[in-house]
């Protein structure tokens, strides 16, 4: 999904006469996808629901805006401070080297640490949970009790002079 967004924003690039990088594009795309669907999908991407985790404050309560710009901007930005010393010389190929260095940093720190949190979290304040599957809802299909339940107590009598 990343990959077409930039790929689509190359296109658009070209078709207004102002070519733009594919590599510059992809940290865009990157930050741009992950920032909107944390924010409007409350914490979820696709990816995310498909596979039941939901990215939530460690602290509790919803999602901010802050949180999903700074959980979304923190990995390009990790990779870009790796990558800065040999921007002036840098490839595609030597930048997903970086990217792959870093990632395998963010998976040491997610089996490291006790809350099993990646650096994008510690700087947002957030957790990823699983989410459970909802469940559907099972009502009972005759009532709960009946007259003669003891749990009631004895059962309402009429009075023997019939009033």
């Amino acid at each position: 999904m990343i990959f077409v967004a930039a790929v689509l924003g190359s296109a658009i690039g070209v078709s207004l006469g102002q070519p733009l990088k594919f590599e510059a594009l992809i940290p865009v795309a990157y930050f741009a996808y992950h920032a909107a669907f944390l924010y409007l999908w409350a914490g979820q991407s696709p990816g995310r629901r498909t596979f039941d985790i939901t990215v939530v404050p460690a602290r509790g309560g919803e999602l901010r805006a802050w949180q999903a710009l700074a959980r979304s901007l923190a990995r390009p930005l990790f990779i870009l401070a790796a990558a800065a010393p040999m921007l002036d010389s840098i490839s595609f190929s030597t930048a997903a080297q970086i990217a792959f260095v870093v990632a395998l940093l963010e998976i040491g720190l997610l089996y490291t640490l006790a809350s099993r949190r990646t650096a994008a979290d510690l700087v947002s304040g957030t957790l990823v949970v699983n989410t459970p599957p909802l469940q559907p809802h099972r009502a009972p299909a005759a009532p709960m009790y009946s007259a003669t339940d003891a749990e009631f107590g004895y059962p309402p009598r009429r009075p023997k002079d019939g009033k």
